[in-house]
Formats: C-alpha cells, sequence, structure tokens
C-alpha cells in the first residue's frame, strides 16, 4: 500500500466531469472501492484512476478537486497549464495510458480544459454539448 502524504490543494481551479465519466466513477467504485484519479503526462491529458491506497500522493503532488468522493492530483509541473481554467474529466474509448482501472472496459479518462475560466462550470456535458467557442473574424489573427 503506498503512503499518504498531504498535498496542496489548488482553490482556483473548478474540477467537473461528464456524466459518462460520473458513471463510470461509480461502477469502478463500486467493483474497486474508494479511488483516486492522477493527471499524467506532459500537458497531462492521461487520467489515472486507482484505487486509493495504491496511488503514492508524494510532496510534487497537488490536490485540484473532487469529483464527489474521488481526489484528483496533479503534479505541481503541470499546474501553471492547468490553473484557472475550469476541467473537465471525461471518458474516451479505448485502451488509455498505463495501468488505469477502467482500461479492461476499453475506454479511459481524459482531462479537458475551458478556457474561459472567468465562468465557473458546473455541468461539463453541457460545456460540451455547446461545442466549441465561436470562430475568429477573418483577418482578426495571422499564422506568422
Amino acid at each position: 500500500m503506498a503512503t499518504m502524504v498531504t498535498a496542496t490543494t489548488l482553490t482556483s481551479t473548478v474540477v467537473t466531469a461528464t456524466r459518462a465519466a460520473r458513471d463510470l466513477l461509480g461502477a469502478l467504485t463500486a467493483e474497486h472501492g474508494a479511488l483516486s484519479l492522477h493527471v499524467s503526462g506532459r500537458y497531462g491529458v492521461s487520467v489515472i484512476c486507482l484505487e486509493r491506497g495504491e496511488l503514492a500522493i508524494g510532496p510534487r503532488d497537488v490536490l485540484i478537486g473532487h469529483l464527489g468522493d474521488v481526489p484528483l492530483y496533479m503534479m505541481t509541473s503541470e499546474i501553471k497549464y492547468w490553473e484557472g481554467s475550469p476541467l473537465i474529466v471525461d471518458v474516451l474509448r479505448g485502451i488509455g495510458h498505463g495501468f488505469s482501472l477502467e482500461g479492461p472496459r476499453g475506454v479511459h479518462f481524459i482531462l479537458t480544459k475551458r478556457v474561459a475560466a472567468e465562468r465557473p462550470v458546473w455541468d461539463a456535458d453541457a460545456v460540451l454539448a455547446a461545442g466549441p467557442p465561436p470562430s475568429m473574424q477573418s483577418g482578426s489573427h495571422t499564422d506568422d
């Protein structure tokens, strides 16, 4: 069993999940018990899901929020990229990164962010259903 270290909490970030992610977390919790999530990789798109006692939390990990009773951690090296943006945990088809608990189901968790941080985001399904932001007006940017 991994040793639990108290992690710093990132308070300026809203963390939410799509219905698919919430449903999968519920099913995994029913099967495995208490869970923890950890954002993995450079500009961590991968989210590793492990039984709570199996996730080694170290001094470079930050608690960025909870999805229900499931804590979500991230390494401090990732904070500047994600900080201040509403974060959305979702599920995609296909085998994910590493040894995450959802892998045998043929799906994996991912993390995305919403750029407009001035508005809190509480319903990830509504955010994703809204689609991409309006495209830039013609001539308002260059490709230099």
